[in-house]
């Protein structure tokens, strides 16, 4: 499986990582899991966009609770360009903000990651 992901992270320009802000149970495995991608090799530079979805319901978590739980993992994130915001799927509060940023962010890391050209 690890092949399969490290193919899709070698051609891949950008992440965007949703975080369910409502579900805290299972944070600490959304944690391991962006461990485990954060991590490797071929995505090393790579900007990332963290969502935390579901800001439109009462008890989901803040952008700060959810920097908290990926702050270890600081010296992974290096000097990528790197974004947490709070969005709403449902209600679209932040998408559009969320999706600017990271064009933006992909057109700037072009230089440095240009698109691959594949043939048919």
């Amino acid at each position: 499986m690890q092949i399969l992901w490290d193919k899709y992270y070698d051609e891949c320009h950008g992440v965007i990582y949703v975080v369910d802000g409502n579900d805290k149970e299972r944070l600490n495995e959304s944690r391991e899991l962006f461990e485990n991608m954060i991590s490797n090799q071929y995505i090393s530079g790579i900007p990332v966009l963290i969502c935390g979805n579901k800001t439109d319901l009462s008890d989901c978590m803040s952008v700060r609770e959810i920097k908290s739980v990926f702050q270890p993992h600081g010296h992974l994130i290096g000097r990528r360009d790197f974004l947490t915001i709070a969005t709403s799927g449902l209600h679209g509060t932040n998408v559009k903000d969320a999706i600017s940023w990271l064009v933006e962010t992909l057109k700037k890391n072009s230089i440095i990651r240009p698109p691959k050209s594949f043939t048919s």
